[in-house]
């Protein structure tokens, strides 16, 4: 009898401080409100109804929602920046006030296709301008077990970061899969589709550096070295303060912080950080990782990865994550999104053929420092509606001085063979960017 008055007391409290999925009374499932934002799933202005095959049932997220923001509303439609057609979009504040940005797969401008881009960003949008600074000539695939991509913009001083990462797109059935002149040489089929929809995660396989604004980079990463950071950090994003990482608050001055979710790229389970000081960003000894909170809300750093705590929790729901700072608001924006269903390699792949790549979700989240505690300032069940959207950023340079309004960075319309596309798609696989409020309480 104790066991079961413990479980209904457990069960009490969690009901208590879960967050509901909409805010006043039933609401069929076809129109459930997007949270905070208060808008209908399917009705964004610049979307359409999402697919009918996947429930608009949005789900209980476990933490409370903001005191500070009362929600956040779009002030426009999302807009693709012209001639651009990579995706990721990770990003860093130079000290020369532009905006540098690292793609993965595709082509910008009329340039050739690559992996890998450099992008610098100058302007806010709409009235953007970027080019191409570099496509990393020296960086090689050299196997499916290190499947090598760019993330992890940082800029520190006039010193440019990009992280070259790894997802583990090995499949021992599949042994003659290989690369070949940084592609992949094999039948792409079923399980195929599975492979790369899932991305597990490798790790980070070193930090290139450029001291030329990106030019020319230092630090490739060669065959059989060892890992830089593990699979818990493969999704590196560092979290964005001023140009050049100037304007960080005194209780976290003299370090770099960086996040990552675990797992793979867009069904992970939690939010990892890490910190490093500044001047030591590339020795890896240096390196401490968060472990937990201590006396004050403060937060203990230890050395090893593996016994890392996580910051932010959401089983299967956790996308590759990013993190700004705002400093009019003194708070942490955390950013991430994720397929409505979380993909595993047990699935059926009539089932992942059928349910994935059709809806997405978008959650961001307020706290007073970089390890929470977290408050929902934003969650959308339906981002986009038939759009694929990911990857959600907020650089900080396109924020208004008080703080309330912005501008989103995300990705678009990553699909696999065979995923039917609407009538009249037009492709949002480009840098696209949308501007938002945050109502204040």
């Amino acid at each position: 009898m104790e066991t079961i008055m413990k479980r209904l007391i457990l069960l009490a409290l969690m009901l208590c401080f879960a967050v509901p999925a909409h805010t006043e009374g039933p609401v069929p499932p076809a129109l459930a409100a997007a949270e905070i934002g208060r808008e209908p799933a399917g009705t964004n202005s610049a979307t359409t109804k999402p697919a009918d095959d996947v429930s608009l049932n949005a789900r209980v997220l476990m933490y409370p929602r903001s005191t500070l923001v009362e929600r956040l509303e779009w002030t426009g439609p999302a807009q693709k920046l012209p001639g651009s057609g990579s995706d990721m979009h990770w990003h860093a504040w130079g000290a020369d006030g532009a905006l540098y940005v690292v793609d993965d797969d595709g082509e910008n401008f009329g340039g050739p296709r690559a992996f890998a881009h450099l992008l610098k960003v100058e302007g806010r949008p709409p009235a953007q301008q970027a080019r191409v600074v570099s496509r990393f000539p020296g960086l090689q695939r050299y196997s499916m077990r290190r499947h090598l991509y760019v993330n992890g913009a940082l800029a520190v001083g006039s010193r440019l970061y990009v992280a070259a990462y790894e997802y583990d797109s090995h499949d021992p059935a599949w042994a003659e899969r290989r690369f070949a002149d940084n592609k992949v040489v094999a039948a792409k089929g079923d399980d195929f589709f599975i492979l790369d929809a899932i991305s597990h995660h490798g790790g980070v396989a070193a930090l290139m550096y450029s001291d030329d604004a990106g030019v020319n980079w230092t630090n490739y990463p060669v065959a059989n070295a060892p890992l830089f950071l593990g699979p818990r950090f493969a999704g590196l994003a560092f979290v964005g303060f001023g140009p050049g990482y100037i304007g960080v608050p005194e209780f976290l001055e003299g370090y770099v912080y960086a996040i990552s979710n675990d797992e793979s790229w867009e069904s992970g389970s939690h939010v990892f950080l890490a910190r490093v000081p500044k001047d030591r960003v590339l020795d890896r000894a240096a390196w401490r990782f968060y472990g937990g909170r201590s006396a004050n809300n403060g937060a203990a750093w230890i050395p090893e990865e593996a016994y890392a705590r996580p910051i932010i929790t959401d089983h299967g729901h956790v996308g590759h994550p990013t993190m700004t700072y705002v400093p009019a608001l003194k708070r942490f924006l955390l950013s991430f999104g994720s397929d409505a269903v979380p993909k595993s390699y047990a699935y059926d792949p009539k089932l992942a053929w059928a349910t994935w790549h059709r809806r997405r979700e978008l959650q961001i989240y307020e706290g007073p420092t970089p390890w929470g505690p977290w408050a929902l300032v934003h969650y959308d069940p339906a981002w986009e509606g038939d759009h694929i959207a990911y990857l959600p950023q907020l650089p900080p340079c396109w924020f208004s001085p008080d703080g309330e309004e912005g501008v989103m960075m995300f990705s678009g319309d990553y699909r696999m063979w065979g995923v039917p596309e609407p009538a009249n798609h037009e492709s949002w696989y480009g840098q696209m960017t949308r501007p938002f409020r945050l109502v204040l309480k």
